[in-house]
């Protein structure tokens, strides 16, 4: 069976590979050539990569990036690089139960790293055990260049052994030595801090000893103080208690008499209130019978009232019949004094139209004298009109001069600023000569000093060489402490690397979690925020009790929107790649219990509450974990539920569960294996890592700093002769400098003396200023003065104005005053014409009104009969009015005498309330003393029952459990008493040190057999780490001298003749030791490696790499241009050596030789037709040769 051997490459975005481009090899030699440049050792890069190599510098790059192709101008850059290698394992040489092994890897420029073994994810420590021991890993010689060629040669001698042991099968060996060894180094640090434990608790355990004696002697003590005080406080709680009775039965009898009293009261107090309502009900009836009195009064006045007007109407009728008389006796002469009447009104209506006439006439000619006025008042107006464009244009006049004066005056401002700024800069030119002056003296100054330096460099160059030795003895301490870092450093990223492996290949996590979150990296699912937990954090306390509570949702992928966990549900789907829970982040609102648990006997919080995330996942965090709580210990939890009757979910810090309903889960977990836990070990790591890392600088920059001090030390010498010359250039720059700042202080003089001169030119310039400003305001001021002459003629006319204003107004006044007398003239004419006529008329009638008369008078005499009538009937109700008002007042005397009884009535039943209330108050006082006492003996009884429950914690009927009969409380009063002074004897006392005691006693026996344990697990490993040794020497041994003895018959091979030969340089430590290649050339004598020729040693290395693969054969060989300094003749020796080897090795040899192409089977040229892309063409050799029927010699 043919064994272990590639079969193909595939490769795609790797370098100058964008496309997937596959390669298959056959069993024996293949060839790639190409011209330089066209990617041809890419390939042997992308084999070297995919089998782990991480070293950038190793790959041809500067950062791993690098690899991805970075694209042209006609491509654009890949996002990713990824290479599947192809292992033919018929023969089960690799520990897989697989016949065929793909190997592949891809990087994202994300940084991310994904290795997968037949498409299965796993990590690059599981490649690299995979293929150990089998020359193919990362320190095996499957991979072989130019520059490995060169390592072997120019390396030194101990630097050569990994070849070696790689090639004697005793690299596993070495692993496994390596972590024996840091197991060991754990287990001596764990047993060194045992014993440092062990040490510290042998120190602890006598005094405790001590004080758990004297706590267990006051613990008795404590005891009986407790039994006594707490039956004599018993003895007095009964007494109190017998004094409490009484003083309640007492209390009481004050209550109910002090009741009984405000009974009394209260009906005294409405006995009173009945009689002041009786006393109301009087008052209201008086007020009746005076508002009746007052009644009856007015209308008897009335009835008076009208009596005399119908006595003055008689009396007027009478009168009135007196007056017809006597006017009938009149009425005889009475008509000729009508017409002497009639006479007098016509003179005046002649008079009254005379007066009419005068008054026209002189409102005619006072209409006249107001058109005159008219006149006048417009001249007078024209006149101011001029008056005041005069007086507007001379304040124009003086506007303008202002305008003027301002031009000057901001001229003369400007004047004034720059003499200001010539003063400012006269200042500043004095400054800097002083400064330069400061300037030349420090430049002076500052010249002897440099020779003064100049004299101490001879010291200066003793110094540096003493300080050199010290800098070397620095330097090697600072890698002393360099190595121990790094070799503590190297332990922690071991494990920190497995951490971070397993967390992004998402150990423990489902498959279908994984493919999703793959696919999300690739971009292929969009919005995946990825699964809770790595979405939160926790703290290590409560690690285990969250990780139990979320469970399988640990595993639960978060999502933004459900169009997302739709479109992820779909993708495993179409895959069959199982089945996953998706939280959308826009569909999940968690919600957590309303029920009060703070303040819960061993309530820690909610689970949502003790998580740390970004506030975004806050709902799916509240939606996981709200409605459960975390307690302390299982106990507490059960309680907890008990109270709550199962409502809700607990879980203990142990990982105890308490689910709904009352079902519980629970056991032992296993020690961090956790998700969360992990994380948290791998954070802590990154935060130890980080301190160690700077740490490590620290070292690395001490010793860097180190070296360069000691290298520094070491060209001291030439640097102070470099320093002498720099300090007399100094000299002579100093001596130019002072000259130059000579120049530059007369320069600074001149300016000084210009400023000056321009100072008074300016001064000038401003007295020129202030004479033309003068002359403004002298024409301004004449200006003002014509306005203001102006502005008086105008108020004389003003003046004129408003005499012609008044006459005009008197003028319309008198004609007002004569149009009013001749309206009233008119007025009056009419009155007495009117009165005329009446006055005839009335001469007319007096003729027919006697007997008119006399009939008026009969009238008169019938009215008074009427009247005579009813003042009868008036005067009868004056008389009943008497007498009703007689009645009313006999009524409100009989009242009044009434009330004053009701009164009497009212003060004793006062006096009476009085004298009851000062009984209640004596009651009162009484009931607060008996209060005071009750309430006191309760206080007793309180205090008794405090200092139980805050002495010993103990209630009431829990105190009558320690009840005992005392013989009097005196005696037990006195053993109290003594009880106290031993306590106080004691002193200070460690209460807990009976269980620190026991506690520590248990922890040094545990920690006496762990050291035990840790003793024996040492010897076991120090004997494991000797047989693991013991069968890497001989291995070693007998595969290096199997290497040396086919390497000396290879080398005769190739060489045709001399000799080889391998030389441990310590036989003694042969695992470490260095290995010296030496050889004797055909027809040359013994010679170590340096002293040969280029292509010597190139050959001869080749010669060792040959004699490897007789040893240990490796499953394939990739050779990059290994022959590239060999003539053609060696270069037909190498390939035909080469192929003789196809029979046990698969080789890939990259080319430009003609001779190693002639040798191989199937031959692949590297192209790079489009710019920046390589392209592979094949030839099988075999073919060409069949169908060419050619016959190799």
């Amino acid at each position: 069976m043919r064994p272990l051997y590639l079969k193909s490459l595939e490769i795609q975005g790797f370098k100058s590979f964008p496309d997937k481009t596959l390669i298959t090899f056959g069993t024996g030699l293949t060839g790639i050539v190409g011209p330089n440049g066209s990617g041809k050792s890419n390939i042997a890069d992308a084999i070297r990569w995919v089998l782990g190599e991480q070293s950038t510098k190793t790959l041809r790059g500067a950062k791993m990036e690098d690899v991805i192709f970075s694209g042209t101008q006609a491509r654009k850059a890949v996002g990713f690089a990824e290479v599947t290698l192809t292992i033919d394992n018929s023969d089960g040489a690799l520990p897989v139960e697989f016949s065929e092994v793909a190997i592949t890897r891809r990087y994202y420029r994300s940084g991310d790293s994904e290795f997968y073994v037949n498409r299965s994810s796993v990590r690059l420590k599981d490649i690299h055990e995979l293929l150990m021991d089998t020359g193919l890993g990362r320190d095996g010689y499957s991979i072989i260049g130019q520059g490995r060629i060169d390592e072997i040669l120019s390396l030194k001698s101990e630097d050569r052994r990994e070849i070696f042991e790689e090639a004697a099968g005793i690299s596993k060996y070495r692993y496994r030595k390596e972590e024996a060894e840091r197991k060991l180094a754990g287990t001596e640090e764990n047993l060194m801090r045992v014993r440092d434990i062990i040490s510290e608790l042998e120190g602890q355990v006598g005094p405790l000893r001590e004080q758990a004696q004297k706590a267990r002697e006051f613990i008795e003590l404590s005891g009986e103080l407790k039994t006594l005080e707490v039956s004599l406080w018993l003895d007095t709680l009964d007494q109190l208690k017998t004094n409490l009775i009484k003083a309640q039965t007492d209390y009481d009898a004050a209550q109910c008499a002090l009741e009984e009293g405000q009974r009394a009261l209260d009906a005294l107090y409405k006995a009173s209130e009945e009689v002041a309502g009786r006393m109301h009900e009087q008052d209201r009836r008086s007020e009746q019978v005076r508002s009746e009195l007052a009644a009856l009064e007015t209308e008897r006045s009335e009835n008076e009232a009208r009596i005399a007007v119908l006595k003055t109407r008689r009396a007027n009728n009478l009168e009135n019949i007196s007056r017809i008389t006597n006017e009938l006796e009149e009425q005889a002469g009475r008509g000729e004094n009508l017409a002497a009447q009639i006479s007098a009104r016509e003179a005046r209506i002649v008079q009254l139209e005379a007066v009419a006439k005068t008054a026209s006439g002189k409102i005619e000619a006072l209409f006249r004298d107001a058109r005159e006025l008219a006149a006048s008042a417009s001249d007078i107006l024209s006149k101011a009109d001029a008056l005041a464009a005069k007086e507007a244009a001379a304040r124009d006049r003086a506007s303008a001069l202002k305008v003027e004066e301002s031009a000057l005056l901001s001229t003369g401002e400007s004047i004034r600023e720059r003499n200001a700024q010539i003063g400012q800069e006269a200042a500043a030119a004095r400054e800097r000569l002083e400064a330069e002056q400061e300037r030349a003296g420090a430049l002076g100054r500052e010249l002897e000093e440099s020779r003064e330096r100049l004299e101490s460099v001879a010291n200066m160059i003793r110094g540096f060489s003493l300080k050199a030795e010290a800098k070397v003895k620095k330097a090697a301490a600072a890698a002393e402490e360099k190595a121990a870092l790094e070799k503590k450093i190297g332990a922690m990223t071991g494990r920190l690397e497995l951490l971070r492996d397993m967390e992004r290949d998402y150990e423990g996590m489902s498959r279908a979690v994984k493919a999703v979150m793959q696919q999300s990296a690739r971009g292929a699912l969009k919005h995946i925020r990825g699964p809770v937990s790595q979405l939160i954090h926790v703290e290590d306390r409560f690690a285990a009790a969250v990780e139990i509570a979320l469970g399988g949702a640990l595993q639960n992928i978060v999502v933004e929107r459900e169009e997302d966990a739709k479109a992820a549900i779909g993708f495993l789907k179409s895959g069959d790649l199982g089945r996953a829970t998706f939280l959308p982040m826009s569909a999940v609102r968690g919600s957590e219990l309303t029920e009060k648990l703070h303040g819960e006997a061993g309530f820690l919080g909610l689970a949502s509450e003790l998580v740390s995330c970004g506030e975004e996942y806050r709902p799916i965090i509240r939606q996981l974990l709200g409605r459960t709580a975390v307690a302390d210990h299982i106990d507490n939890a059960i309680r907890m539920a008990r109270k709550f009757s199962n409502r809700f979910r607990i879980v203990t810090l142990d990982g105890q569960v308490l689910n709904v309903g009352g079902a519980m889960t629970g056991g032992s977990l296993g020690r961090g294996t956790g998700i969360l836990t992990r994380a948290n070990e791998r954070a802590r790591l990154e935060r130890e890592l980080s301190a160690f890392d700077e740490a490590l600088a620290k070292a690395a920059r001490a010793q860097a700093e180190a070296e360069r001090e000691r290298a520094a030390a070491e060209h001291d010498i030439g640097v102070m002769k470099n320093e002498e010359r720099t300090h007399a250039d100094s000299v002579l720059q100093l001596e130019t400098a002072i000259g130059q700042h000579t120049m530059l202080l007369d320069s600074l003089r001149a300016r000084i003396d210009e400023l000056e001169a321009e100072k008074k030119s300016v001064g000038v310039r401003l007295f020129e200023l202030s004479a033309r400003q003068k002359e403004y305001e002298e024409h301004i001021r004449a200006a003002q003065e014509e306005a203001a002459a102006a502005a008086a003629e105008l108020g004389a006319l003003s003046q004129g104005r408003d005499e012609v204003v008044r006459r005009q107004a008197g003028v319309n006044d008198t004609i007002a005053a004569l149009k009013t007398e001749a309206a009233q003239a008119e007025s009056e004419r009419g009155a007495l014409a009117s009165s005329l006529a009446e006055l005839r008329a009335l001469a007319e009638s007096l003729s027919g009104d006697r007997a008119q008369r006399e009939r008026v008078i009969a009238e008169y005499r019938a009215a008074n009969e009427a009247l005579d009538r009813e003042i009868e009937e008036k005067n009868n109700l004056s008389s009943e009015y008497a007498a009703n008002c007689g009645a009313k007042r006999e009524i409100l005397k009989k009242i009044s005498e009434e009330k004053m009884a009701l009164e009497a009535e009212r003060v004793r039943r006062d006096r009476e309330g009085q004298e009851k209330n000062q009984e209640l108050l004596n009651l009162e006082r009484e009931r607060a003393r008996l209060e005071t006492k009750k309430n006191q003996a309760e206080m007793e009884e309180h205090q008794i029952l405090d200092k139980l429950w805050e002495n010993y914690e103990l209630t009431h009927q829990a105190a009558k459990a320690l009840r005992v009969e005392l013989e009097s409380p005196q005696k037990a009063g006195k053993r109290i008493s003594e009880l106290r002074g031993k306590i106080r004897a004691l002193g200070a006392v460690n209460a807990g040190a009976i269980d620190e005691y026991q506690r520590v006693s248990e922890r040094y026996e545990f920690l006496s057999s762990q050291r035990d344990d840790l003793d024996r697990a040492k010897a076991e490993l120090m004997k494991i780490i000797a047989e693991i040794t013991q069968n890497m020497q001989r291995i070693f041994t007998e595969g290096f001298e199997n290497i040396n003895r086919n390497f000396n018959d290879t080398f005769v091979e190739i060489f045709g003749g001399g000799a080889a030969q391998l030389e441990l340089s310590d036989p003694s430590d042969i695992l470490n030791c260095g290995i010296e290649i030496k050889v004797t050339l055909p027809g040359k004598s013994l010679k170590t490696i340096t002293l040969l020729s280029g292509g010597e040693k190139a050959f001869v290395a080749i010669a060792l790499y040959f004699a490897i693969l007789k040893v240990r054969p490796t499953p394939f060989c990739v050779l990059d241009e290994i022959e590239a300094a060999l003539d053609d003749v060696n270069v037909t020796r190498y390939a035909r050596y080469l192929r003789r080897l196809t029979d046990r090795t698969q080789f890939i040899a990259i080319t430009h030789r003609r001779g190693t192409m002639e040798e191989t089977d199937v031959l692949y040229g590297v192209t790079m037709q489009e710019r920046g892309v390589s392209k592979l063409l094949a030839l099988n050799i075999a073919d060409v040769e069949r169908k060419l029927n050619f016959k190799p010699n």
